[in-house]
């Protein structure tokens, strides 16, 4: 019926809910199919060579062949760019069907089992499928375009009411066939029972069906007019298209704000907890106990670190409402690069235990560079805590060193490293690499999303380069200040 994707041989909903097929001769699942799959791609040729011989052999005129030529190239463009309608749990729909189901009611089978296998055909081809993917899926179109020709052939077409009737038999002949071949080859490739898996996907398309045998009356009725006034439904149909793509991608973009919030308020819950809890615990005990002077100041201590650490993570929550909002400005000005790392890696070395340290190597007398001061130390810190923070072992090494006409900053730790299908994610909002917190290293997802923003506003580039196992280079480069 016009789903995005046809009739798979082995079924499975990505993550836009398509059908899609893979066709594996090693799989049981497969092997399990064929006793469908063959008979229909068989039955599918046999009917396709029917329906071309007949049209050459009977009395086809140049007006017919120009129809069916104008129906085919609209029902392959509808097939190339299925529309997503809102609601309707198949994903996107294709209304290829709208034009095969016309081709069957104004010229016949014959012309619906053509139009339909060339429909299929150059989508299928164009998108470089598989052979096997090919061949059955035009087999299953031009079936269902010989039942609806068949069944519209039956009402026949004098009058108006029968082409009407005609209209929407032939619209849910080519349905039956066409989801009815899809639940057969699903329930064999899943071992189920073709009555459940044939209502399953009735309830997933009777929405698109009904919109598209509403549309093929319209379409079928003004063709019996004039082909040219039936031109006119072009418009609506694509206003109606483009519309469905704005919506769907319009709710797409509420739902992954949705998504985000609910991310964020969890992950900003529990960074929150942890601090507060060890704060609230340490208050409580100096209010409470008589403490001599060492285990005082130790509690000391811990208040001042997570209240450090509070005021850092509200701190970033403000910097990416900023940023989002785009409130967050940015003076770019000749910056002495030297003086600033040096007093982010002096005031990181404060906090480090004795058995960890920050080593600073810079070229003799770097160049200013065009920044602005405020956001370039918050780069700088952001990683530098980052480095320390998953490299739990080891030094960190902090470089800079000019590039032609560019200064890159380095950091460089000797932690975990990062997997390689995650390094192009991790400047992602939220993205963490231990979500669950497996390692014990908390986080919010932010640091890294900040970094980027800001080198971003600073006409800047931010990337990493890593190995598992070894460690991570966070490296950003910004433009040298002009005069220099």
């Amino acid at each position: 019926m016009g789903t995005s994707d046809q009739i798979p041989l082995h079924a499975r909903p990505d993550g836009q809910g398509r059908l899609r097929l893979q066709l594996d001769s090693l799989r049981p699942e497969t092997r399990r199919a064929l006793p469908v799959v063959i008979p229909v791609t068989v039955a599918g040729a046999v009917a396709l060579v029917a329906a071309v011989v007949s049209l050459v052999t009977g009395d086809l005129g140049w007006d017919e062949v120009a129809g069916m030529a104008v129906l085919l190239a609209a029902a392959t463009l509808a097939e190339a760019f299925p529309v997503p309608i809102e609601g309707v749990a198949v994903g996107s729909t294709s209304l290829a069907t709208i034009f095969i189901v016309s081709a069957a009611v104004i010229y016949g089978a014959p012309a619906a089992a053509v139009v339909g296998f060339l429909t299929m055909t150059l989508v299928e081809v164009g998108r470089r499928r598989p052979p096997s993917r090919v061949m059955f899926n035009c087999a299953v179109y031009a079936l269902a375009g010989t039942a609806a020709g068949a069944a519209a052939g039956v009402v026949g077409s004098d009058s108006l009411g029968g082409l009407v009737v005609g209209a929407i038999l032939a619209g849910i002949s080519f349905y039956v066939v066409d989801i009815g071949l899809l639940a057969l080859v699903v329930s064999r490739t899943r071992d189920a029972s073709p009555l459940v898996s044939m209502r399953k996907y009735v309830v997933l398309t009777a929405v698109p069906f009904a919109l598209m045998a509403s549309l093929t009356v319209i379409l079928v009725v003004l063709w019996d007019r004039s082909p040219y006034v039936a031109v006119v439904l072009v418009g609506p149909l694509l206003v109606t298209a483009l519309y469905q793509r704005w919506i769907h991608r319009s709710l797409e973009r509420l739902r992954q704000f949705d998504r985000l919030k609910d991310e964020f308020i969890a992950v900003v819950s529990h960074e929150l907890r942890t601090p507060l809890t060890s704060v609230y615990g340490a208050a409580m005990t100096l209010g409470r106990h008589e403490l001599d002077e060492e285990r005082r100041n130790a509690l000391l201590r811990i208040v001042s670190t997570e209240s450090e650490r509070l005021a850092r993570l509200l701190d970033d929550i403000l910097t990416v409402s900023r940023l989002d909002s785009g409130r967050s400005e940015v003076a770019i000005a000749p910056v002495e690069p030297l003086e600033l790392v040096s007093d982010v890696v002096d005031s990181a070395r404060e906090h480090l235990p004795s058995e960890r340290s920050i080593e600073l190597s810079t070229a003799p007398a770097p160049p200013p560079v065009a920044a602005d001061p405020d956001k370039l130390r918050q780069v700088l810190v952001n990683l530098i805590d980052n480095a320390l923070k998953y490299g739990s072992e080891g030094n960190v090494e902090v470089r800079v060193e000019p590039h032609d006409d560019v200064l890159r900053f380095s950091v460089t730790d000797a932690g975990p490293g990062i997997p390689y299908n995650e390094q192009m994610q991790i400047f992602e909002k939220f993205h963490r690499l231990d979500p669950n917190m497996t390692r014990g290293k908390g986080g919010t997802g932010l640091g890294l999303y900040i970094c980027r923003e800001l080198v971003d506003r600073m006409d800047g580039r931010i990337w990493v380069d890593s190995e598992p196992g070894v460690g991570s280079t966070f490296s950003f480069e910004l433009p040298v200040a002009d005069g220099t």
